[in-house]
């Protein structure tokens, strides 16, 4: 196995880190997680926040790891023939580092693209994936949906897995002649540096609204946390680094020098692309993107909503050559309808109504995403909108009256039900909803069932009526009390349809 990026070598790597290289470089793998190590493999016992991987040396042991590194304060299992065990202060730090270079810094092969932002992540992953493939670029997704390659769908545990898990996936993808990879890149996983160690070429930065407040001190942190992104494509050694920046993101400092920046937005306001002339209807939408002050041609959407108009300027940002070569009056792939049938897993996903009511699921859990999506509905529909929501427990408290408030008022009637209770009282978290509701202005439920919530939400809604179901989307479990049952709001939907 060829360990080298450029002129760093893994030898190079593990005498800066006080490791023995010739230990590790035999190893035919490396693995953060006991259970994914196999014969020959690197065994890197990490301490997370849930579980410490010193807990499972001896499982690592077993399935036939040959080194394993870990803290020295750590005690190790009895040594066992044909193992390496080589002590470092802290192998937390030493993991994103270690990783990229023992899979030979595959980032470095592949078109790059990181996205980041509150909201609109996952489907501005499709949106490119889907414009990527239309440049004859093979491309994966890794996203909050799952994996995407070749159009099969997997599952990670975690939207972005840690970096071993990480860049062993970058190497597959750039061993079976994939051309780049699309990576969606939550605050929280940033902040743990899971992307460390990726190179990238491309940021899309979505706009910043409250959210993830129970882990980030206060917004301003929560923004520090997004920029890293930012900091990390400038540093990545790419030769042409871009970066699509939502208008109104609160940036905690100037774009580098060294990176090419496309502010973006629905109106002028602070943006160098922006939309004009919007057109919407049930088919979709479509909109004039305006790129400084000079005209990009139209674009359409199937995807309903102003703030899918946004996901798209964000998307095309991306581009700046397209924009310019539509400027100048050139046919480029942006002249095909490549965005008229996208689907992305519960964001407004119909579900089909024999009585003629306008059913959707979507994932919006956050203030805005909430009054995004009511908004888009109303301006489809008109406003008899019946909205059944939560808020998920351990989680930012102070969302919930916020939530509430945004439902009474552009919702006809509100049925507040659990979304992930976890360990929180449910009737609690309805309480602190609805203490947000305004009673003068929509009629209030509470019912903590989620089913049944649904249920009541079905028995209020006549034919033309909106019925949004808000908060789990694409989930297909509800975490209760320290256990996950299984619960998909749009599996139960069409069961409680067919009843009607």
């Amino acid at each position: 196995m060829n360990h080298h990026l450029g002129d760093l070598r893994l030898d190079a790597l593990c005498d800066r880190l006080g490791l023995d290289a010739s230990a590790l470089t035999g190893c035919t793998d490396l693995a953060a997680r006991a259970d994914e190590v196999t014969l020959g493999a690197c065994f890197l016992a990490v301490r997370g926040a849930r579980f410490d991987g010193h807990d499972f040396i001896a499982m690592a042991v077993a399935r036939g790891a040959r080194v394993v590194i870990h803290d020295t304060a750590r005690p190790i299992p009895s040594p066992a023939p044909g193992v390496t065990f080589l002590p470092v202060a802290d192998t937390r730090p030493l993991e994103a580092a270690l990783a990229a270079t023992f899979f030979d810094h595959p980032s470095a092969a592949l078109r790059m693209t990181g996205i980041t932002g509150t909201n609109g992540k996952t489907t501005s992953s499709i949106l490119i994936a889907a414009l990527e493939r239309a440049l004859g670029h093979r491309t994966a997704v890794v996203n909050t949906l799952g994996v995407h390659v070749d159009g099969r769908r997997e599952a990670f545990e975690r939207a972005l897995p840690p970096p071993a898990q990480l860049q062993r996936f970058l190497r597959d993808r750039r061993e079976d002649g994939h051309g780049g990879v699309v990576l969606e890149c939550s605050s929280w996983s940033l902040h743990l540096d899971r992307a460390a160690g990726v190179s990238f070429d491309r940021a899309l930065v979505t706009r910043l609204t409250r959210d993830h407040l129970d882990v980030h001190p206060d917004l301003q942190a929560y923004a520090r946390a997004k920029w890293r992104l930012v900091e990390q494509l400038a540093g990545s050694g790419k030769p042409r680094r871009h970066l699509s920046l939502a208008a109104s993101f609160p940036a905690p400092g100037p774009v580098p020098h060294d990176v090419e920046c496309l502010r973006f937005g629905l109106t002028s306001d602070g943006a160098d692309v922006w939309a004009r002339d919007l057109v919407t209807s049930p088919a979709g939408t479509s909109f004039e993107v305006i790129c400084r002050g000079r005209s990009a041609g139209r674009l359409r959407t199937n995807l309903p909503g102003a703030h899918n108009v946004e996901n798209l300027l964000g998307v095309v940002a991306l581009y700046p050559d397209l924009l310019e070569a539509r400027i100048r009056g050139e046919e480029t792939v942006l002249d095909r309808d490549l965005f008229g049938g996208i689907h992305v897993d519960g964001r407004l996903e119909p579900i089909p109504h024999p009585g003629g009511v306008h059913v959707y699921v979507d994932y919006a859990h956050t203030p805005d995403a909430l009054e995004a999506v009511l908004r888009a509905l109303r301006s489809l529909h008109g406003d008899r909108v019946v909205a059944v929501l939560g808020c998920g427990g351990d989680r930012d408290r102070e969302k919930r009256p916020m939530m509430g408030a945004i439902a009474s008022r552009l919702a006809r009637e509100v049925v507040l039900t659990s979304d992930n209770p976890r360990g929180e009282d449910p009737a609690s978290i309805l309480s602190q909803i609805a203490a947000g509701c305004d009673p003068g202005l929509a009629r209030v439920h509470r019912e903590p069932d989620r089913r049944e919530a649904i249920r009541l939400a079905l028995s209020r809604v006549t034919p033309g009526d909106v019925l949004l179901v808000a908060g789990k989307g694409h989930e297909t479990e509800q975490e209760l009390a320290g256990h996950s049952v299984p619960f998909d709001d749009r599996q139960v939907l069409r069961e409680e349809i067919s009843r009607c």
